[in-house]
């Protein structure tokens, strides 16, 4: 199997903390005026999906004409991924936590390792198209880019929503609006940005200065989920923007590790506490005091009819958190003009 052609810099093995890294050689020249990109892909026990997703990673980085490296962060796997890696993808940087620290943490080693100024992240079961780089770079030619989405295909090549997250706020909670991807294109083709709340943590190309200067993905959301939105919430809140880029495309195979790893009823407790983390944390104390709290008791009296017993446990468990909460709502909320969430999705919309 071919190996990347462009992107390790000394052949060594280190310790960083609890990380162990491999390093192998570049064999390319570096390409003049074209911006170079790390992609970081973030792995726990992935070794039945992670050889495709790396093979159609190689065979991006080799399509695309600028400097680029590809990270695995494997988060302390018991499975065989990492010979998977080393036997089968040599020109790939390793990085591997002796301990477990989940999805964050597993992201902001790559990241912190990473040598150039544009970062992709790629889940484990996400491919990537081979054209798929270019696209999603050149937005970053606009000093307030802070990340991009590209265009999300199921396993059968069909649009997934999260590619493009345009939000309306009802009765106090966040919903998606729906999209057509035609007008998507036939926007795009009358010049149209394409403005969207947030961009897919499992697929998304991002600045790494305004990733360290935002602190990353905040702990608070762990183990997953909604950690992407509310990054990319904080930086709209510093007038930093996302993007969606329909040109470029990946397939989500759906085969990753939290369905793998977790059951049912613990994804959609973990998933209903972050979201009203995210909604408490960001929507403004008119809009909490007068609309949200107040539709969650009828919420609550409804789901329990409904016997959706995920709903008010993950409620009890962001009660259970909420000094946490409110504390870091201050820190968040103390520069003067923070937009809150409801302003920023009006902003997208216009």
């Amino acid at each position: 199997m071919d190996t990347c052609k462009r992107n390790i810099h000394s052949p060594n093995m280190y310790s960083t903390g609890d990380l162990v890294v491999s390093n192998l050689n570049s064999t390319k020249k570096p390409a003049m005026n074209i911006v170079p990109v790390s992609i970081v892909i973030p792995n726990y026990n992935g070794e039945p999906i992670l050889a495709k997703t790396l093979a159609s990673a190689v065979e991006a980085v080799e399509a695309y004409p600028g400097e680029s490296e590809i990270i695995v962060v494997d988060d302390a796997s018991q499975d065989k991924s990492i010979p998977l890696i080393t036997n089968n993808f040599p020109g790939i940087k390793v990085v591997r936590h002796n301990t477990n620290k989940g999805f964050a943490e597993t992201v902001h080693s790559g990241i912190k390792l990473s040598v150039y100024p544009i970062n992709i992240l790629l889940n484990s079961d996400v491919r990537p198209d081979r054209n798929f780089i270019a696209p999603l770079v050149r937005w970053f030619s606009k000093e307030d880019t802070f990340s991009v989405s590209p265009l999300i295909l199921d396993q059968h090549r069909k649009p997934l929503r999260v590619s493009w997250n345009l939000g309306k706020i009802v009765r106090g909670e966040i919903r998606k609006r729906n999209w057509d991807l035609e007008d998507a294109f036939e926007l795009a083709r009358r010049g149209r940005t394409l403005k969207s709340l947030y961009a897919s943590g499992g697929s998304m190309a991002l600045r790494k200065k305004m990733f360290v200067q935002l602190h990353g993905f905040l702990p608070l959301y762990k183990p997953f989920y909604y950690e992407d939105c509310d990054l990319c919430t904080r930086a709209w809140q510093r007038g930093w923007k996302t993007f969606f880029e329909p040109e470029s495309r990946v397939i989500h195979d759906h085969k990753g590790t939290i369905k793998s790893f977790f059951p049912a009823i613990e994804i959609k407790i973990i998933k209903r506490r972050n979201r009203f983390f995210f909604l408490w944390l960001h929507l403004s104390t008119r809009k909490l005091f007068f609309s949200h709290i107040p539709w969650i008791f009828f919420r609550s009296l409804l789901r329990l009819l409904k016997l959706d017993v995920a709903y008010a446990i993950g409620l009890f468990r962001a009660l259970s958190a909420l000094r946490k909460v409110i504390e870091l709502r201050g820190r968040l909320q103390s520069p003067k003009g923070t937009k809150p969430l409801e302003e920023i999705i009006k902003e997208i919309g216009h």
